[in-house]
């Protein structure tokens, strides 16, 4: 028995999978753009300290809101990117972040101030750290001007 295959049918079939994967594709980078977009202050104070935690100086600079033309932003970011560095190396001398714990949200109009407690892995305790955030553009940043 011969297997007749129909050239133009199998051509629709791959164009169909073709099409189906970009539309796949299309709803994932949605999904990851919305996990970066931060709705609230305590959202964006989240992401900032789990990148600490984490050691990610390049994620926690992400956080951060950056003015100016690109190059402006991007010389800002790189500025910011070595001060989170920094502030992790700190951190790791503390034996990293334990635990934080978020407690009051001071809100402001287009700023809020979070406050929280963070506990290091040696023990030491901040009770009252306090992360600056602003809204840009409806979205949640860390405020890096105060």
């Amino acid at each position: 028995m011969k297997h007749i295959i129909n050239q133009p049918i199998i051509n629709q079939i791959f164009i169909n999978m073709k099409r189906i994967i970009l539309g796949i594709a299309v709803v994932m980078v949605a999904v990851l753009a919305a996990g970066c977009t931060h709705s609230s202050p305590k959202s964006i104070a989240k992401a900032y300290i789990n990148a600490l935690q984490k050691g990610d100086a390049e994620k926690a600079a992400d956080c951060f809101y950056y003015e100016g033309t690109d190059e402006e932003q991007e010389q800002s970011r790189a500025t910011m990117t070595a001060l989170c560095q920094k502030g992790i190396q700190g951190m790791e001398k503390r034996q990293g972040i334990q635990s934080f714990s978020f407690g009051e949200v001071e809100m402001d109009g287009e700023t809020a101030i979070v406050h929280g407690v963070v506990k290091y892995g040696d023990g030491t305790t901040d009770e009252d750290e306090k992360i600056a955030t602003v809204k840009k553009d409806g979205k949640w940043y860390i405020d890096s001007k105060k």
